[in-house]
């Protein structure tokens, strides 16, 4: 009884586009067993429209920075976001750490930061 579904040819799976079909001994390709182009066109166009990221419209850039003497993350938290409080400051340095070390006072003069821009959870406060 499995043998007859294995070898059951009336169920049809579905076509891939990608692998070509081939002759089958003794009966010449028909039409009906070639893709519709256009239906492979469209499916395609589909998965190559649902994969590419889409960029936001109001996404800021960042902005660099090179550090000096007379710096401090309050000072720029001020001049680019508008306040000298911990959240802004700190969203300056936990962005650059890995280029500025565990601790904000590990910073270098000559130093390039960026300024990452603000993130909505921020723009309310």
């Amino acid at each position: 009884m499995a043998d007859k579904e294995e070898n059951d040819t009336s169920k049809k799976a579905p076509v891939d586009p990608r692998i070509p079909i081939p002759n089958r001994p003794g009966r010449p390709m028909d039409e009906q067993d070639r893709p519709d182009l256009r239906a492979v066109q469209a499916r395609e166009a589909a998965k190559a429209a649902a994969t590419v990221p889409t960029p936001s419209p109001a996404a800021a850039p960042v902005i660099k920075h090179v550090w000096t003497s007379e710096d401090t993350y309050a000072d720029l938290a001020f001049k680019f976001y508008g306040s000298i409080k911990e959240p802004y400051w700190r969203l300056i340095y936990e962005h650059n750490k890995a280029i500025i070390g565990n601790h904000p006072n590990d910073i270098r003069v000559g130093l390039e930061i960026e300024i990452p821009p603000l993130p909505d959870e921020l723009k309310k406060k």
